[in-house]
């Protein structure tokens, strides 16, 4: 499949791309399961509401048990009234993350790419930005007019671009190794260059295994390195010992064998 690159300019290109990418099939389940597993993984899952038993407030009896015709209440703290505690609520300990398979993941945004290839457009008159926003804006108001949602792929995060298109709001900025699901179902249009659809295609077409493997390679040398590391112990550090103590030994020592020897003295009765 080829695909046209634009230019302000008026030069116009083709870029052949993979059609195991850019052509599958479109599968909505697919997506839909996707777009719920991100969503569900950006949760924090901290929010938490209190209990009747975690309510600072009295627990005194508030009116007497008969003759009121209302019904018989002993605290204020259930979740009846106003200021109670909230039954049923979130805890803080809940978990919203879900796990999909590599190769799902990589099928689904193969899918979504797919169903976007109208909206896709493959450009390189971003590198000539200088990191002004007034030219960006500009750049993009020509190519895309009417996009409220633009969603900018780059190879890698580059400076100039990055402080170019930082400030538009309707710019959303990522790169070939982060793309998800979610990113390319929300935008409108999609801008892409040529090295951000290679990064692409060589991260989708990598084989799971082979990436496990690379994987495995690479925290082995990690170990590897750990136990030579660990294998040869750090050398001691031998301080010598002052010259002053030897000399005060040896003082003490002369003084000892100058001291004359003591007179036994003889006692007469």
């Amino acid at each position: 499949m080829k695909l046209t690159v634009a230019s302000t300019i008026g030069q116009t290109s083709t870029l052949t791309v993979s059609d195991a990418i850019f052509q599958a099939p479109a599968n909505p389940q697919l997506i839909a399961q996707a777009v719920r597993v991100y969503m569900g993984n950006q949760r924090q899952g901290t929010s938490k509401t209190k209990t009747r038993s975690e309510i600072n407030r009295t627990k005194k009896k508030w009116y007497k048990q008969k003759g009121t015709g209302g019904a018989r209440h002993g605290a204020r703290t259930p979740s009846l009234f106003v200021g109670g505690g909230v039954a049923h609520g979130p805890t803080g300990t809940q978990n919203y993350s879900r796990v999909m398979p590599v190769t799902m993941r990589r099928q689904a945004l193969s899918v979504a790419l797919s169903m976007q290839i109208k909206n896709i457009i493959i450009s390189e008159d971003l590198h000539q930005l200088d990191g002004k926003t007034a030219p960006a804006a500009k750049l993009l108001t020509k190519m895309l007019p009417e996009s409220k949602h633009i969603l900018v792929v780059l190879s890698k995060m580059e400076p100039l671009i990055y402080r170019s298109l930082r400030n538009i709001d309707r710019v959303l900025m990522t790169t070939a190794t982060r793309l998800n699901v979610f990113e390319v179902a929300f935008a409108d249009s999609i801008i892409m260059t040529k090295d951000a659809v290679k990064d692409l295609e060589a991260r989708l077409t990598l084989a799971p295994k082979a990436e496990k493997t690379v994987a495995a390679e690479k925290t082995a040398d990690i170990e590897i390195v750990e136990t030579v590391a660990e294998a040869k112990p750090a050398k001691k550090k031998v301080t010598a010992k002052p010259a002053a103590k030897k000399t005060v030994k040896a003082a003490a020592s002369t003084e000892k064998a100058e001291k004359p020897a003591k007179v036994a003295k003889k006692t007469t009765k």
